[in-house]
């Protein structure tokens, strides 16, 4: 075993631990924070921020694959766009039943048509879309290369969605509320977000392993169905 590979090898054993250990980090730093400015409850804040903040990171590593796909073409690329999509997407749905939570704490309402509420639920459907299209192609370079520009479209989507449209209504969202109470709700803030884009990588990682598993397993049942003809 080369230095490469054992330095691989040693940081995927850690990322698991590293990730364990500080998700549950978030968990305990959430409970224990005193209440925010403008807030009734603070602690579904630190999940439901975090989580969307995830959710764009992994849209902005899916296009960046995406690019990187039709620039090199490399069929790990693709995987790890479709990897990062998919798990920014299930971050998006939890981002999204968090901040209903946090709305009805704070709003007394579970959906009250804001526009960041609209926003993240225009986001999911388009990346939800994008999964649909990528799915109907069947030959398999012409579906990497249509994904690897849906990935880029959707991070435009959802740009557009979660931080423009966010500004063109009035929302119920207090801007930079957790920043005005101190800067222990920020440092609180970051060590979230930290967390939850190791679990994203993570979760991302997995992913792309049982996608690549899958893929093989295509190609092995493709070469196989001529002898059973």
């Amino acid at each position: 075993m080369n230095r490469t590979s054992s330095v691989d090898s040693v940081l995927s054993k850690a990322l698991p631990v590293l990730t364990l250990l500080w998700v549950c980090g978030n968990i305990i730093v959430a409970w224990m924070m005193p209440p925010a400015l403008e807030l009734k409850a603070t602690p579904a804040a630190f999940f439901h921020v975090p989580m969307a903040i995830a959710m764009e990171i992994a849209f902005v590593v899916a296009a960046a694959f995406g690019a990187a796909w039709l620039f090199r073409g490399k069929a790990g690329h693709d995987t790890l766009s479709v990897a990062f999509a998919e798990v920014g997407f299930a971050f998006g749905l939890i981002a999204l039943a968090t901040g209903s939570v946090w709305a009805k704490i704070n709003w007394n309402a579970f959906w009250s048509w804001d526009p960041q509420q609209i926003g993240i639920v225009a986001t999911l459907l388009t990346y939800a879309a994008l999964f649909s299209l990528r799915g109907a192609t069947e030959d398999e370079v012409r579906r990497r290369n249509a994904w690897a520009v849906f990935a880029i479209l959707g991070l435009i989507a959802a740009v557009f969605w979660t931080f423009v449209f966010r500004r063109l209504m009035p929302s119920l969202h207090p801007t930079g509320t957790l920043s005005r109470s101190g800067p222990l709700f920020i440092r609180a803030l970051d060590f979230n977000i930290i967390g939850m884009a190791l679990l994203l990588t993570w979760a991302a990682t997995i992913r792309a392993r049982l996608l690549d598993a899958q893929q093989a397993l295509e190609r092995a049942r493709e070469r196989a169905e001529p002898s059973w003809n």
